[in-house]
């Protein structure tokens, strides 16, 4: 009868069913065929969202929708102007080092390429740029949202799995610095290829200037970020005190936030947060019957029947998470499908925080990837041009990314690097 009920699940996703409602009925379905009481339904959905943790997730959310409403991302694109703005295809570097600075307070993907979408393309092309060129760098460059802490995805991850949220942001660090310096790799190849212009030559001085007018926003990351990893802070109390910083900067500070934006704001981030906690709600009620029919361990079994070594085993989870990211956005597949790897991971020995740190990558890949590519098509709706447009130029940072999720997966010190200092 499992089979039965993952089938109804995946009739529900490729008909177009939200994924959320796919899990919730198929939850009910599961439990009536299986004689289970259905009182349990709305008691397992209730306790898969009542985690303190979870509550850091809406909290990022509103953080991150904050700090676009501001002049923050101006300041920080002129501050990576300043540093990284003398090579050659200035512009392409200023893209990557600011969506750097970015994944460092919005924890979304798809919040920063629609932020930076419309900043960076359009200014990228005046300057000589090719258009699918611009649009392509500010949709890779976004998925290191995800990667560098804050994450989201990390965050589910963690709840998830029972896996510190503390352990997986520093652990993020290492392999965001890693992506982020493939891209500029890759953006100084295409540079010296097509004869990009450099941006402006060095200044100390206006490196300065720069600097005094981001240090304030550069100080939210470091207080929630350094907070958590000093333990200061659980992740739902350095989501709410970077709210709090994020208000104090909009109102006092800058003076750019109207309680009218503020209404906005809070509508925008009730429904992306109603979104994830419909997922994570259908998920735990979801996970009972999983759980009763021991899907998780069978599946894992029929996993070591293709080997049992680590290195070859790692290799068919990557190729399935993937494909599976293709279809399924990062947040869906996290909850629907980590669950059941799990055992397996723990089988072969392979650290949970450093297979957090792969299921990241591996989803941010995904999300640009056709056929679901959420960035990718976020990045299309936003500048006008079409998936083949912008995957000219994508399928080689593709490939970059490929390259890094290699190096993270077979050398863990890459993700797990902290245990040695901290």
């Amino acid at each position: 009868m499992s089979w039965v009920v993952l089938g109804i699940l995946l009739f529900f996703i490729l008909f177009g069913v939200p994924i959320g409602f796919s899990l919730m009925i198929t939850s009910g379905l599961s439990m009536w065929l299986s004689d289970v009481d259905l009182m349990i339904l709305p008691i397992q959905m209730f306790r898969g969202t009542s985690n303190f943790v979870i509550l850091a997730v809406p909290l990022f959310i509103l953080m991150g929708e904050l700090m676009s409403a501001t002049t923050i991302s101006q300041r920080l694109i002129e501050l990576s102007s300043a540093i990284v703005g003398w090579m050659h295809g200035g512009l392409a570097h200023v893209n990557v080092l600011t969506s750097m600075f970015m994944a460092e307070m919005s924890g979304s993907a798809v919040a920063d390429v629609a932020a930076l979408s419309k900043i960076f393309v359009p200014e990228m092309e005046r300057v000589g740029y090719p258009r699918n060129y611009a649009a392509s760098v500010t949709a890779v460059t976004a998925t290191i949202g995800i990667i560098i802490p804050p994450s989201i995805p990390m965050i589910l991850y963690g709840v998830t799995t029972n896996t510190s949220v503390r352990d997986l942001f520093l652990a993020g660090l290492g392999p965001g610095v890693l992506l982020g310096l493939a891209f500029m790799a890759a953006c100084y190849i295409f540079a010296r290829i097509e004869k990009h212009p450099i941006d402006e030559k060095f200044d100390i001085l206006r490196l300065g200037r720069a600097f005094k007018r981001a240090a304030f926003p550069l100080m939210i990351p470091f207080l929630v970020i350094g907070g958590l990893i000093g333990g200061i802070f659980t992740p739902t109390e350095a989501a709410g005190i970077g709210v709090a910083i994020a208000l104090f900067f909009g109102f006092i500070l800058s003076r750019e936030l109207t309680f009218k934006k503020l209404y906005e704001i809070f509508v925008l981030t009730a429904r992306q947060s109603a979104v994830v906690m419909m997922l994570v709600a259908g998920s735990a009620a979801l996970g009972v019957f999983l759980a009763n029919e021991q899907i998780p361990q069978k599946i894992a079994q029929e996993l070591t029947v293709f080997g049992d070594s680590p290195i070859f085993a790692l290799l068919l989870i990557n190729l399935f998470l993937l494909v599976l990211g293709m279809f399924l956005q990062a947040t869906a597949a996290i909850i629907v499908v980590i669950p059941v790897l799990m055992p397996l991971v723990e089988q072969i020995g392979i650290d949970p925080v450093h297979f957090g740190i792969i299921v990241t990558l591996n989803l941010g890949i995904g999300q640009q990837t056709p056929p679901v590519a959420t960035v990718l098509l976020t990045a299309c709706a936003v500048t006008g041009l079409t998936i083949q447009d912008i995957m000219h130029y994508s399928k080689w940072f593709l490939i970059a990314m490929l390259l890094v999720l290699f190096i993270v997966s077979y050398i863990p010190a890459t993700a797990l690097w902290f245990r040695i200092f901290i």
